[in-house]
């Protein structure tokens, strides 16, 4: 049975094989897209011809036909073709090539992956493309990154060096690379809420709602819930337009993601004349306004305040978009289906449960996902926006994310593809290319469990500077589990190679960390253990992988607390 992730839609094996795997190419008169996707196989004037039609199909289908002296694509655009491209390329991974016959199309018109750059890690612009490589050969159309403060905005020049960030060459440049593989590079920025870095500033302070606020110790906690721009100034309106304006030229896109999500801080101003509901929508009004006038449609999260005056989302512009978000492995589906009964348009926005853990959760994102998208499919939504975020300083490496994003891209494709045994051991060959690499996943997602990150972050901040003794002691009941299950899986992954080599790596120093956070937990609390790991030795291996994917940015965060674990 051919492995192929997605599935496709029909399938018939007929008679025979491919006698050559080298391709023709030479007299293809086509898109240049698909040209450079094609170059992938080998190539030679005597090889397979191949032809590329743009022919009676539907938007993103295709057919693909391989005959034993041919290859065929019939598709119904270019995207339709570059897809067909996609599933040759895995179906050229068997050793000998059948004759075939596939018919294919997506369920979701919109397929997006969000990924979080801006709360401690800042991918560079090769990293950028390994993963929109990633994100195309799984069909996925869109592609979106998160950002706060992380871009050469005017606003943030006092605190780029300190944070890091991306230029505007930089964004440019992952655009075009986009475009190169039928992916919508969508700009996505903190326009409301989460606007810490920006609101912090001594020149920005009397914008923000929260005024006399002192920052946390557990600064982590204090950048996520803070702080928002206050909406009754029109000079906090001024100046988030001028961000828009700076941030947009840098985009072909026709969607701007305003954001606009989880405005802790509005509740302060619930005084008894306020309607803190009325005052969100009213902002995110302007913004959609501003966003439309500069020729962009909006999305933004489709944040619970707005479900408290369901007339104001009915006179927003018609063709604004809501991200709805649920991340639980049982996500509430009130408020997805009052959206579907609004009949506005809906994305539906899972999650990779990658957010404070080295490891992406694999039993949450698994019934996560399913979950959202069959609501997506219930209430008519459009799309999936498959989400990575980085709370508390986006520890996880995206290879430990990326179960998480393939299982999103093929629901995605196709939602009724079941997590079973065939699915697991399509993943298996074609992402980790390790015939056990799912199962050790799930290992260390597990192993994760007994050491919670966000645990092990406040029990932190707690012994350093707060000096109480209410920490969290799971972390303690389960230490000899966790130094157990820690030396199996080393022992599985430390004398072996796999093809796909870098997720084993990540997987040995994800499990590696639990251990050390485990046994720096005993520190604290003075229970005495005999130690397996060391603590340097494991924060330079991580150190090392972070810097070769990651600019200068905010890994000096999460050194700090190690090192001062282990000297204290």
């Amino acid at each position: 049975m051919i492995k192929l992730i997605p599935m496709v839609k029909s399938l018939e094996i007929k008679d025979g094989y491919l006698a050559n795997k080298s391709l023709n190419i030479s007299n293809l008169d086509c898109d240049n897209r698909l040209i450079g996707a094609l170059s992938y196989f080998d190539t030679s004037a005597d090889g397979t011809t191949v032809s590329i039609q743009i022919d009676d199909f539907g938007k993103e289908e295709y057919e693909l036909i391989i005959n034993a002296d041919s290859i065929i694509i019939r598709a119904g655009d270019n995207a339709g073709a570059f897809y067909a491209i996609q599933t040759l390329k895995q179906i050229f991974k068997e050793e000998k090539v059948p004759c075939l016959n596939i018919i294919d199309k997506p369920d979701f018109e919109y397929r997006g992956f969000y990924h979080d750059v801006t709360r401690g890690k800042i991918p560079t612009v090769e990293t950028i493309k390994n993963l929109i490589d990633n994100l195309a050969y799984y069909k996925i159309n869109s592609l979106q990154l998160y950002v706060e403060h992380v871009f050469e905005f005017d606003e943030y020049k006092d605190i780029n060096e300190r944070t890091g960030y991306l230029t505007k060459d930089e964004i440019r440049e992952i655009g075009e690379y986009c475009k190169d593989n039928f992916i919508d590079f969508i700009p996505s920025l903190s326009t409301f809420g989460h606007l810490y870095e920006l609101l912090q500033q001594d020149k920005y302070k009397h914008l923000r709602i929260f005024k006399d606020f002192v920052p946390y110790s557990n600064f982590w906690y204090g950048r996520m819930v803070h702080h928002t721009v206050n909406p009754l100034l029109d000079e906090g309106f001024e100046l988030i337009k001028g961000i828009i304006n700076q941030y947009l030229p840098n985009f072909e896109s026709d969607f701007f993601n305003i954001c606009c999500d989880e405005t802790f801080d509005i509740k302060k101003l619930d005084d008894g004349e306020n309607d803190i509901s009325m005052l969100h929508a009213n902002f995110v009004n302007k913004l959609i306004k501003h966003v439309n006038s500069l020729g962009k449609t909006a999305m933004l999260w489709a944040d619970p305040l707005l479900l408290n005056h369901p007339e104001m989302i009915m006179n927003m512009p018609k063709d604004t978009y809501f991200l709805s978000w649920g991340y639980d492995e049982n996500p509430d589906e009130e408020p997805i289906k009052k959206f579907g009964e609004m009949g506005v348009k809906q994305i539906v926005c899972p999650g990779t449960s990658t957010w404070a853990r080295l490891c992406e959760n694999v039993n949450v994102e698994e019934k996560n996902i399913i979950n959202m998208i069959n609501l997506g499919r219930e209430n008519e939504a459009i799309g999936v926006l498959n989400t990575n975020w980085g709370d508390w300083g986006n520890p996880c490496s995206i290879e430990l994310a990326m179960y998480g994003t393939v299982l999103g891209a093929v629901k995605s494709w196709d939602a009724s593809t079941e997590i079973n045994d065939e699915f697991i051991d399509a993943v298996n060959s074609i992402l980790y290319e390790n015939e056990c690499g799912y199962q050790i996943l799930k290992e260390v997602s597990i192993l994760h469990e007994k050491v919670n990150w966000l645990h092990f972050c406040n029990n932190y901040f707690e012994y350093r500077f707060d000096s109480k003794m209410y920490y969290n002691r799971s972390i303690i009941d389960n230490l000899d589990d966790i130094q157990k299950e820690y030396l199996s899986i080393k022992n599985k992954l430390e004398n072996i190679k796999w093809k796909n080599d870098e997720y084993r790596q990540e997987l040995l120093i994800a499990a590696e960390g639990a251990c050390v956070m485990g046994e720096l937990t005993a520190k604290m609390l003075n229970v005495d253990i005999a130690r397996i790991t060391d603590t340097r030795q494991w924060l330079d291996k991580y150190r090392r992988k972070w810097k070769e994917k990651n600019k200068k940015d905010e890994l000096y965060n999460i050194e700090e607390m190690f090192i001062y674990l282990e000297e204290n």
